[in-house]
């Protein structure tokens, strides 16, 4: 057997002795499955501890030297690292300095929060509102389409609309309304779970075959 045809043989018995302890979580948790759960989690750490020396925080340190000149831009720069200090002060455990930590934190989730919302409005409900109310064409299809678009929109905020009493006649519209689009949200949500499931067959049978070709193949 050849250096290569060796290391090749290697990895994959690696491959599939792990892919293997992964799939005895099938008889219940075991210690196989927490080995293989554990070294997933150091690798992935260390991997990422790798990936963000050599591509954030050492970049970050040489850009903050070369600009020892120019003030301004050494200030700019030095404010995300004073930032990445302050949250070290959780490590000490004293009330007195852990609360500065605060500071960069609410910094992080007052602009991740700006962003999900501002992505939430402008990447999904705004678009969907325009998508709803486009012109119908002059092809039947379409023109079809665009109507069951809208009524399935208007009858799926029926179900999310609580205010109005049942007992009313306007109440009863949109009674029979909300069951309507309970229906539609059940028959999303059941596409959704099924492209979940489909997704998670196809990196079975992904795995499957790798073992199966591994056994297979000739060793020499």
């Amino acid at each position: 057997m050849s250096g290569d045809a060796l290391t090749t043989f290697i990895t994959g018995l690696v491959a599939v002795l792990l892919t293997l302890l992964v799939f005895s979580r099938l008889l219940g948790d075991n210690p196989a499955y927490r080995i293989a759960q554990y070294l997933f989690v150091g690798v992935s750490l260390g991997y990422a501890l790798v990936v963000v020396y050599h591509q954030v925080l050492r970049p970050a340190a040489l850009s903050t030297l070369s600009s020892v000149n120019d003030p301004v831009s050494l200030s700019l720069r030095i404010v995300p690292w004073l930032l990445g200090l302050l949250l070290l002060t959780r490590l000490t455990g004293r009330q007195s300095l852990s609360w500065l930590a605060n500071i960069p934190l609410a910094l992080l989730f007052g602009v991740g929060t700006a962003l999900a919302v501002g992505g939430a409005l402008l990447g999904t409900l705004w678009p969907q509102i325009l998508d709803t109310a486009r012109p119908v064409g002059n092809d039947p299809v379409q023109a079809v389409g665009t109507v069951l678009l809208v009524l399935g929109v208007v009858l799926t905020l029926c179900y999310f609309y609580f205010t109005v009493p049942r007992e009313t006649p306007s109440g009863r519209v949109v009674a029979l309304g909300a069951g309507i689009g309970r229906w539609l949200l059940m028959v999303a949500f059941g596409f959704f779970f099924a492209g979940g499931i489909l997704t998670y067959l196809t990196a079975l049978n992904a795995r499957l075959e790798f073992i199966v070709t591994w056994f297979r193949a000739p060793l020499g």
